[in-house]
């Protein structure tokens, strides 16, 4: 069976920052979802907006976020509250 986008993301997630706890949330107010990962200090939210999401399936999300991985990365190991906006 397919894996949702929504899966597919929060395993490359859960595979490249396991140490941390990554969340999922639908936010209508920002039009994105919402992926969160928690390092127990600080919270990183990435926050993909509706346009994208819709406009992806699951291999071209991935990709997505592997071409802002540097990006993710460099957050996560500042360790400070942040929010990327993935449009």
């Amino acid at each position: 069976m397919a894996e949702t986008k929504k899966e597919t993301v929060l395993d490359f997630l859960n595979t490249g920052y396991n140490d941390y706890r990554v969340d999922y949330r639908e936010n209508s107010i920002t039009e994105s979802y919402d992926f969160v990962v928690n390092t127990g200090t600080s919270r990183i939210f990435l926050k993909i907006g509706y346009k994208r999401w819709d406009d992806s399936n699951n291999s071209s999300i991935i990709d997505f976020l592997e071409s802002k991985e540097e990006q993710i990365r460099k957050v996560v190991l500042d360790n400070q509250n942040a929010i990327l906006r993935m449009n």
